[in-house]
């Protein structure tokens, strides 16, 4: 079965990091946070996580941020578009 990544899920995963690494967070704190492992984080934000409305909701309260932010199409870094390469 093909992988299938959709727009919407590449723009929340590169939210998560944003996010994230603007709080100066590691996955292993943020994944504390959440109630989750380190693991998921990590698949969330590779776009190997396919998000529940409800989780978002609770990643927002997380980052103390609206939901919608987390749906906003931000410029990606260069790391990150590095790592995909």
């Amino acid at each position: 079965m093909a992988k299938i990544v959709t727009k919407t899920r590449k723009i929340i995963a590169n939210n998560i990091v944003y996010f994230r690494v603007k709080k100066g967070w590691s996955q292993e704190y943020f994944a504390e946070l959440l109630g989750t492992s380190s693991g998921y984080v990590s698949e969330m934000e590779n776009e190997k996580r396919n998000i529940s409305s409800d989780y978002i909701d609770h990643i927002a309260n997380i980052f103390k941020i609206e939901p919608h932010e987390l749906l906003i199409n931000r410029l990606i870094w260069l790391w990150h578009l590095q790592r995909e390469a």
